[in-house]
C-alpha cells in the first residue's frame, strides 16, 4: 500500500537530465529506487521508500492505457474500501498500492477525487498536456513549486532543494517571509524564503497546461476547517466516541509490512499513541526516546512506558560533539533558519532509520486537544510578539497582511472563550503545518523514516474540533488537553497517573544543555560586534541565532542546499 517517497517534475523542457538532478537531491527520502516518466517537454521523477507491498508500487505509475501517470508521496487510509467501489465501476488493477488506487479514483472523478482521500498525500498526475498537482487537508506532506514566465520552466518538488538544481532559478532570501518569522516565529501562508518558490496550500489542488506557452491555474481549496462547537455533548459522551475514533486511528497507522516504531517523549501524547498501538500490534514493538543526559526526567519517564508495553527501546542520549556534528545536516533538512529545538528530533530520526522504516508520534495533539500555555494565558504568546515589534520597524519591511491578521487576531481583547476558539483555529493551520508537520517530515525523510502522526487523521480532527471548549482546556483549574488526560487516565488506569499529571520538558528542553554550551562557545569564537557588523544583526539577541541564519543562507542561497559544501559548524563558526 505505501510508498513514500519525494517526488519532483518538470514543464517546459526537453533537457530529461534536469530532472535527474532533482530527484538525486531527493535520494534520501526514497532510498529504494528512483523512477522517471519521460515526455517531450514533461518529466517526473519519484524516489520510493516501501513500506507495504515492497515488491510493487514502482513510480511513477501508469493507468492501463498509459494515458495517466502518476507520482505520489503519502498513504491513503481508507484505500481498501475505494478500490472495492472502483473494482465494481470495471477498474481493474496491477498491483497493491494506494498509489494507483489515487490514478484511477482521478480517472473515475477527476480533480474531484481529492474529496474521498483520506490521509497524507502530495502528488501529480500527467494527464495529457495538462499536471495536476494535490497536497492532504492540512499539509502533512509538504509539496513546492516555481514558476519561471522569462523561460517557460514551471518545476515543483517535494524538497526545495530539489528546485534550486534549475540553474535559471537563482535563489534570493525573500524579506516579506523574514519579516513574517520574525513577527510570528514561523513563515505564514504559502511563502517561503525563497523568493518565487511557493507551498502548494494546504487542502488545495492546481493546474498546469501548456500549448504555446505554459498556464497556470490559482490554486483551488478542497477543504476548510469546521469548528462548530457542540456544547451540550457530555464530557462521558465525548470520551467514549474519542476513545473510537482514536483507537481506529492508531491502527490505520499501523499497517505495514515492515517494522514500525513509536517515539516516546515522556508526555502525555506519545504514551497514549504507545499504549494503544501496544493493543493492535502482533510483532515486536519498538520505541525511542531522545535526551542530552542519561537521568533526564522524561527519558525516565519514557523508559517506564517502554517496560509497561515491553517494547524494544532505545534510549538515545546526545554528547555535545554528536550535537554539534548534526548541526548542518540539521539546517540543510529544515530549509530554513533553524532554531536547534528540533535537533534532537533530527538527530533521534537517524537512531530510528537503523531499526524501522516508519514511526508513530505525537504531533498535532497540542494543536487538537490545546497543550500550550497559550491556552491557558494570552499574555503568554503575545509578549513575545511584542517583543519583536521594534525589529521589524528596523527592517524596513512590514509583516504579509496574513501575518498582520493574525496578529491582529491575538491582540485584540475579546472574551475567553473568543480568544481561545481563535488560539484553536489559528494553530492547527500556519503554525502545525510550517513549524512542525513541515519539519518533521524533512527530519524523517532524510534519514529515510516516514513519520506518521495519528491525531491529524481526519475523523479524529473533524471529531475534536466539535467538541465544546471546556472538554479541551480548563483554565479554572489550569490544565490543558483535559479530555486527552481523562481519557488516558480512564483507559489505562493508575499505571500512567505520572504521565497524565507530570509536565513534560518537550524537544527544547531535551536539548537545552547543549544549545545551551553551544551558545557559550558562540561567544567565546565570534567576535564582539558580529551582530552590529551585520546587516541583519539586529534581527537577533544571540550570536548563535545569527551565525544558524549564516550558515542557511551559505547552504541555500550559495550552494543550492549542498549542506555538505559548509564542512562542520565548528569550521563554519571559525570561519566567520
Amino acid at each position: 500500500m505505501n510508498v513514500m517517497c519525494g517526488i519532483a517534475g518538470i514543464v517546459g523542457t526537453q533537457d530529461q537530465t534536469l530532472v535527474m538532478r532533482m530527484m538525486d537531491s531527493l535520494r534520501h527520502r526514497g532510498p529504494d529506487g528512483i523512477g522517471y516518466c519521460w515526455r517531450s517537454n514533461v518529466h517526473l521523477g519519484a524516489a520510493r521508500l516501501s513500506i507495504i507491498d515492497p515488491d510493487a508500487g514502482l513510480q511513477p505509475l501508469y493507468n492501463e492505457t498509459g494515458e495517466l501517470c502518476i507520482v505520489f508521496n503519502g498513504e491513503i487510509y481508507n484505500h481498501h474500501k475505494l478500490r472495492t467501489d472502483l473494482k465494481r465501476k470495471g477498474h481493474i488493477f496491477t498491483t497493491e498500492t494506494d498509489t494507483e488506487v489515487v490514478l484511477h479514483l482521478y480517472e473515475e472523478m477527476g480533480d474531484d477525487c481529492v474529496h474521498h482521500l483520506h490521509g497524507m498525500f502530495a502528488f501529480a498526475i500527467l494527464d495529457g498536456e495538462r499536471l495536476f498537482l494535490a497536497r492532504d487537508r492540512y499539509g502533512i506532506k509538504p509539496l513546492y513549486y516555481t514558476f519561471l514566465p522569462e523561460k517557460q520552466l514551471f518545476l515543483f518538488a517535494s524538497e526545495i532543494k530539489g528546485i534550486l538544481q534549475c540553474p535559471e532559478y537563482t535563489p534570493r532570501l525573500d524579506m516579506q517571509t523574514l519579516a513574517d518569522w520574525i513577527a510570528l516565529n514561523h513563515p505564514v501562508g504559502t511563502e517561503t524564503f525563497f523568493e518565487g518558490v511557493r507551498s502548494l496550500a494546504t487542502g488545495s489542488t492546481m493546474s498546469i497546461r501548456w500549448d504555446q506557452q505554459i498556464t497556470i491555474s490559482e490554486p483551488r481549496s478542497y477543504f476548510t476547517p469546521h469548528f462548530i462547537r457542540d456544547k451540550d455533548i457530555s464530557l462521558a459522551e465525548a470520551l467514549e466516541v474519542l476513545e473510537a475514533v482514536l483507537r481506529n486511528s492508531v491502527e490505520a497507522h499501523l499497517a505495514a509490512d515492515v517494522d514500525i516504531g513509536f517515539t516516546l517523549s515522556g508526555g502525555l501524547d506519545s504514551t497514549l499513541l504507545a499504549l494503544l498501538g501496544h493493543e493492535y500490534q502482533s510483532r515486536p514493538i519498538f520505541t525511542f526516546s531522545v535526551a542530552d543526559g542519561e537521568h533526564h526526567p522524561d527519558l525516565l519517564q519514557a523508559q517506564s512506558v517502554a517496560h509497561m508495553i515491553g517494547s524494544s527501546h532505545q534510549s538515545v542520549v546526545i554528547s555535545f560533539d554528536e550535537y554539534l556534528a548534526a548541526i548542518p545536516g540539521c539546517a540543510t533538512a529544515e530549509e530554513q533558519p533553524i532554531s536547534l529545538s528540533g535537533l534532537p528530533a533530527y538527530f533521534l530520526c537517524g537512531k530510528i532509520a537503523h531499526q524501522v522504516k516508519a514511526c508513530l508520534l505525537g504531533e498535532g495533539a497540542d494543536e487538537l486537544f490545546g497543550g500550550y500555555r497559550e491556552y491557558l494565558d494570552r499574555e503568554f504568546k503575545l509578549s513575545r510578539i511584542r517583543m519583536r515589534t521594534p525589529l521589524l520597524k528596523q527592517l524596513g519591511v512590514s509583516p504579509s497582511d496574513r501575518a498582520l491578521n493574525l496578529i491582529e487576531r491575538l491582540s485584540s481583547s475579546p472574551p475567553f472563550d473568543q480568544y481561545l476558539q481563535s488560539t484553536f483555529e489559528m494553530n492547527l493551520s500556519d503554525p502545525l503545518e510550517r513549524h512542525h508537520l513541515n519539519i518533521f517530515d524533512k527530519y524523517g525523510m532524510a534519514a529515510g523514516v516516514e513519520m506518521r502522526v495519528p491525531y491529524l487523521d481526519d475523523s479524529l480532527l473533524e471529531l475534536v474540533n466539535q467538541f465544546p471548549l471546556r472538554h479541551l482546556v480548563r483554565r479554572d483549574l489550569g490544565i490543558t488537553k483535559y479530555i486527552l488526560r481523562h481519557l488516558c487516565l480512564r483507559r489505562f488506569g493508575y499505571d500512567v497517573t505520572d504521565v497524565v499529571l507530570r509536565r513534560k520538558e518537550s524537544f527544547p528542553s531535551v536539548g537545552m544543555r547543549l544549545e545551551q554550551r553551544f551558545d557559550r562557545l558562540c561567544d567565546e569564537i565570534l567576535p564582539d560586534d558580529y551582530l552590529t557588523q551585520h546587516e541583519l544583526g539586529f534581527c537577533f539577541k544571540r550570536k548563535r541565532s545569527l551565525l544558524l541564519f549564516e550558515l542557511f543562507y551559505e547552504i541555500f542561497m550559495v550552494h543550492r542546499g549542498d549542506g555538505k559544501t559548509v564542512g562542520s559548524i565548528l569550521s563554519f563558526l571559525k570561519s566567520r
